[in-house]
């Protein structure tokens, strides 16, 4: 249990006694934080809803998508997630709950919250796994938004039907299909699909689920490059010991790995700021470069700084830097400049005015280095220990009485 609130008692019960305090506190010391208890007319607890301030004036400077992740508790109910990914690819914590189930009520009250601090907006992109009560909250609470699957949690559905090959294969086949960056790609690759995966296909092709849901091609909105809530910094990774503790040590946990995330990538932002974009592009770019500069580049038009580019295979792409897009489409999705982007970039430096045009301002905003630093600008508090809390004795006195577990073997799905 963390020192934080090491004089609270570690069952279960003693967490739910103490549960209105600890919130209290934790508001206090993090300005702009909701926090929101629902309970039942008896006083049984139902759902609880954080959301730190930090954590959602961060996601004004950040892409507009947002994974939602549901973990079981040893003890019963759900641990619900909401996290974006910050300018240099790292999970980003929005807002979490502990909820009864994974079914429509739940998840409605759960995206309800949510929108009082994050609100309904066309472009907004939710990922999360098939769950269709989880699906249908996202479209009634914010109809604005667009919906797409988790290609991993997707891939995984898919495998369950291939026949007669290795399933592992099809999975990456799978992953692959979504990622592609144009129509032709996709259609050519899914032909193939079709040949080799039959069984597979036909799932993919029956059960309903539309490729603009999953296919990076098909796509309404910009996710960039999110399309799982399935990754490496996955919330069940990281807080997998944590959900078997009691109610507030969890909670207190998570306040504690989230305050820890924000003082170590605030030193990195510290490091990096003279640089006008975060290392995972620069970085990008700067690899890029060796090949880029050595290709072919011909202007087409120069008022729209339109180039025609050879790549070492001999293939031709159009590339423009006012329009920020490229005939290989990778630019366009990805939001910074492709191989061909960059090549025109850089004759547009060398042969033209290459005090005109810096690098940054051909990538999206979001990537941008002073955004990074205003997503971490702010400290994020964990709770004090007990003997420096100052509580309201009409909060103290509040009950709220557990609520009535059964446990089972898997977590229940609707």
């Amino acid at each position: 249990m963390s020192n934080h609130v090491r004089d609270i008692p570690g069952s279960p019960k003693e967490s739910y006694k103490m549960l209105y305090s600890y919130l209290y506190m934790l508001e206090q010391v993090n300005p702009g934080t909701k926090t929101c208890l629902k309970l039942d007319d008896r006083s049984k607890f139902e759902y609880l809803f954080i959301a730190l301030g930090a954590c959602i004036e961060g996601f004004a400077v950040m892409r507009k998508v947002i994974a939602v992740e549901g973990i079981r508790l040893k003890n019963g109910g759900v641990l619900v997630f909401a996290k974006a990914q910050d300018p240099n690819g790292q999970s980003y914590p929005l807002a979490f709950a502990v909820v009864d189930g994974e079914n429509l009520a739940s998840w409605t009250w759960f995206f309800e919250m949510l929108k009082s601090v994050i609100p309904d907006s066309s472009e907004l992109v939710f990922i999360s796994t098939l769950h269709q009560s989880l699906i249908f909250a996202i479209g009634n609470v914010f109809p604005q938004a667009h919906h797409g699957h988790c290609l991993w949690h997707l891939k995984e559905k898919v495998k369950l039907h291939a026949c007669n090959v290795n399933k592992n294969i099809v999975g990456q086949k799978l992953m692959e299909l979504g990622r592609y960056y144009t129509v032709d790609d996709f259609n050519s690759a899914y032909d193939s699909f079709k040949i080799r995966c039959p069984a597979a296909y036909k799932y993919v092709e029956e059960c309903g689920i539309e490729k603009d849901k999953w296919a990076r091609v098909f796509f309404p909105r910009d996710r960039y490059n999110l399309d799982t809530s399935n990754t490496l910094g996955s919330m069940k990774n990281v807080f997998k010991e944590a959900t078997r503790w009691a109610l507030i040590p969890m909670l207190d946990c998570i306040i504690r790995k989230f305050s820890d995330w924000f003082t170590q990538r605030k030193d990195v932002v510290s490091r990096s700021m003279n640089t006008r974009l975060v290392p995972r592009v620069e970085n990008y770019l700067h690899d890029l470069w060796a090949v880029a500069h050595k290709l072919p580049v011909r202007e087409l038009d120069s008022y729209e700084l339109k180039y025609e580019i050879t790549d070492t295979a001999g293939k031709v792409f159009w590339a423009t830097l006012v329009g920020k897009t490229c005939t290989c489409k990778v630019w366009d999705y990805e939001k910074f400049p492709c191989l061909h982007g960059l090549a025109a970039y850089i004759y547009f430096a060398r042969n033209v005015d290459g005090r005109r045009l810096d690098i940054h301002e051909l990538c999206s905003k979001y990537y941008w280095t002073e955004m990074w630093h205003l997503a971490y600008s702010r400290t994020l508090n964990v709770v004090p220990d007990m003997a420096s809390w100052n509580v309201p004795d009409q909060i103290k006195e509040v009950k709220i009485i557990p609520p009535y577990r059964i446990k089972r073997q898997g977590r229940k799905r609707v």
